[in-house]
């Protein structure tokens, strides 16, 4: 036998595991030790449970996507990482999981059981920090699963106990997805309060009643250390924009860059609220400090850059300076790749360039060209929306079929708010 050939897969294996161990580490266990009866006969199991909750977990910290970084992907989101995904395929995930809690590697463990007191749920969770010990939470069902003064209706053609089983399983689904979408959000809360206020903000910002972000913004700033407090202010000002409250907005802008003078995105925000009061030579200006090249203002934020330069280009097109607009947008995009661009930040000038070039120049092919980078760094509808216009602009049958398709549909506000 040639041992060789055995070999390599057994070390391409040891490779991958020791891999997967050290890398792509922030990451959530989450456990479930047991159910109720009357979920199990609902359908619910504790693997289902786990899963909805690990679920929500991931997609609270990905609707809420920051440039200030960190998003929590859990065991059951493995699948979206391609090295954790090469470890499930072969069946390694339960030793990389051992080995990264042995070498500390895990950030949050989470433990919990389900438990019914008369016709309450309860979700008891205990948690453990890397950082700061053990904590534990209890969360209570706000729907009855069941209750004996209910009345069977509706049902008459079939036996009582049919029919009570029906709304027991119908109230246990009600009170059980509550509690589980409660249970990701209070998981969030303490281990990131500041991206649960994103979360909610996101979720409210095409109403303008940010009633739930306010809240938790107000949790952010009694709770979190001062150095931290930047990215809370920054969303507190956001909403005085959204809500034409701009004296307020720039009251809290500046009192960031008096906290952190290098946060490039106080001034990108305050030149976004001198610009919508007319005063775009001013927010120029501001926005020119978001994009200074000196080594005291932080690299890590491309996102901050692209906007500011796709920001400025707006200003240009309100005072009527048409012939600057693609000189800026160019420069835009050498320098958000220059500093190694993340994919949000190469869809933002892009796109830019791409709304441009098709509204002002009505240079369809470069529009095209960009607005279909924009589309594939980033899912925006906004984005596909727009690569859709020009396409209508070369192809008169796609244009008659998107006519139709469209029809009534209102704006997709989804992602107006995702950029920090």
């Amino acid at each position: 036998m040639d041992t060789g050939l055995l070999a390599l897969p057994l070390l391409s294996l040891l490779a991958v595991f020791g891999f997967a161990v050290v890398t792509d580490v922030n990451m959530i266990t989450f456990e479930v030790a047991s159910v109720p009866k009357v979920l199990q006969d609902a359908g619910f199991s504790a693997g289902s449970v786990r899963g909805s909750i690990t679920y929500g977990i991931y997609n609270i910290s990905k609707k809420a996507e920051t440039s200030r970084g960190v998003t929590y992907s859990t065991v059951a989101n493995m699948q979206v990482r391609s090295l954790q995904n090469i470890s499930e395929s072969l069946r390694i995930e339960g030793g990389v999981l051992a080995a990264q809690s042995f070498l500390g590697l895990i950030p949050y463990q989470f433990k919990a059981k389900i438990v019914q007191e008369g016709d309450v749920l309860y979700l008891i969770i205990n948690g453990f920090s890397r950082d700061n010990g053990a904590f534990s939470m209890v969360l209570k069902s706000d729907t009855l699963v069941a209750s004996s003064s209910q009345s069977v209706t509706g049902h008459t053609n079939l036996p009582l106990g049919i029919g009570n089983a029906e709304i027991v399983t119908r109230n246990v689904g009600v009170a059980v997805k509550d509690l589980l979408a409660r249970a990701a959000e209070a998981i969030i809360d303490r281990i990131d309060p500041y991206l649960l206020a994103r979360y909610y903000f996101v979720e409210e910002v095409h109403s303008r009643n940010f009633t739930k972000t306010m809240t938790q913004l107000m949790r952010c700033l009694e709770i979190l250390p001062r150095n931290q407090q930047i990215w809370p202010l920054l969303l507190w000002g956001r909403i005085h924009y959204y809500k034409g409250e701009y004296t307020e907005a720039i009251a809290i802008y500046e009192q960031i860059s008096k906290v952190v003078p290098t946060f490039p995105f106080a001034p990108l925000r305050w030149g976004e609220v001198l610009a919508a009061q007319g005063l775009h030579e001013q927010a120029i200006e501001k926005y020119k400090l978001a994009i200074k090249d000196n080594s005291l203002y932080h690299p890590g934020y491309p996102v901050a850059k692209s906007l500011a330069y796709a920001l400025w280009a707006k200003s240009l097109i309100a005072m009527q300076q048409i012939d600057q607009v693609e000189v800026v947008l160019m420069e835009g995009l050498d320098k958000v790749y220059e500093g190694n661009a993340s994919a949000t930040a190469g869809a933002i000038i892009h796109y830019a360039l791409g709304r441009f070039l098709l509204d002002y120049k009505a240079d369809y092919n470069d529009a095209e060209y960009h607005l279909r980078q924009a589309v594939y760094m980033d899912d925006n509808p906004e984005y596909y929306r727009s690569l859709q216009d020009v396409l209508a602009k070369t192809m008169p049958s796609y244009a008659k079929y998107l006519q139709q398709t469209r029809g009534n549909r209102t704006k997709d506000h989804s992602k107006e708010a995702v950029f920090d």
